[in-house]
């Protein structure tokens, strides 16, 4: 006799982090000199802005007694120091200075993590066996384009992991249950020679037609372009910060061409945004399926499976799509 399975609530767990790049500030959001205590990646880190304008990215707690660098810690120079007895960590997180000793100990560092400043945010590299980085983050053009809109940014933060929020990208047949489309949209998903993943779908936004060209360069890294006419577009930007493997917080920056700014550039922005608020009760709600059962109208899912696994270590358990 074969015992009924237990509920997937309480057996399905997520994927580990992916590897790439995660965003964690707004470049705005740190002034030269400002320290910042920042969760990602089931980790704590401080994040910090040196005199000379450089970003760092270091695990939060000092080696020495286990200060939070992040909370009353102070930038001096190019360093960070703890709050606690003042010492004071380089850009490669080691020990650079002990007010009250010469001689510092090999082992006194803290883990650095490469970062990049792009497109109006700050991101840490993340590889889980610490490999350098493997690919930049791309410059999203139209953001610093003055034919185009200042930009403007929202930002939501989902109970569920990265990867099932990246998924949305190649799964056109939610449009029409989910957003209520009227049908699923012509559309179609490929990897192309860059190495992102490819949407092209037909759509309609608030009564408005357009194209859709959604690049996915990492789960949780893409660009959304919407094209409703010559000079009639729309730029989604979309970076992630994974603070553990249950939440996630997604970072938009939208743009239109000035062109259609007054006519119909709110409308076609705020659609773009309401239309998140109908995924967000599913993302909330599902479990994460290791081994979904396909059928063969899930083409563009599978594909999506088997592209999402360059992101993750083969040896890895959960890193198995």
């Amino acid at each position: 006799m074969e015992l009924i399975a237990v509920c997937d609530s309480k057996t399905n767990t997520a994927p580990d982090f992916p590897m790439g790049w995660w965003s964690l500030a707004r470049s705005h959001e740190l002034q030269v000199g400002e320290v910042k205590a920042v969760s990602a990646l089931d980790r704590d880190l401080v994040l910090y802005r040196t005199r000379s304008g450089a970003v760092r990215v270091h695990d939060a707690y000092c080696p020495h007694l286990g200060a939070n660098l992040g909370i009353n810690g102070r930038v001096v120079g190019e360093s960070i120091q703890c709050p606690f007895h003042g010492w004071q960590f380089g850009a490669d997180g080691a020990c650079q200075h002990i007010p009250y000793c010469e001689d510092i100990p090999a082992r006194a560092k803290v883990n650095n993590w490469p970062t990049s400043e792009v497109n109006g945010e700050i991101y840490m590299w993340f590889h889980p066996t610490g490999e350098a980085p493997m690919w930049e983050v791309p410059v999203i053009e139209q953001l610093q384009d003055a034919s185009w809109t200042a930009p403007r940014q929202v930002e939501f933060t989902i109970p569920t992991h990265i990867q099932d929020i990246a998924e949305n990208s190649c799964d056109p047949e939610h449009f029409q249950y989910v957003h209520k489309q009227n049908e699923t949209p012509p559309s179609s998903v490929t990897v192309e020679d860059d190495g992102a993943v490819h949407l092209h779908a037909d759509m309609n936004a608030n009564g408005i037609p357009g194209h859709l060209h959604a690049t996915m360069f990492q789960p949780g890294l893409a660009r959304v372009q919407t094209s409703y006419g010559p000079g009639a577009e729309m730029i989604v930007y979309n970076s992630a910060q994974p603070i553990t493997q249950n939440e996630t917080l997604l970072r938009w920056t939208l743009t239109v061409c000035k062109d259609i700014e007054d006519l119909a550039g709110d409308a076609v922005m705020n659609g773009i945004i309401d239309g998140l608020q109908d995924d967000y009760p599913i993302w909330k709600h599902k479990v994460h399926r290791k081994q979904p059962i396909f059928c063969k109208g899930d083409e563009t899912l599978v594909l999506f499976r088997k592209w999402v696994r360059r992101f993750y270590l083969e040896t890895s358990p959960r890193g198995q799509q």
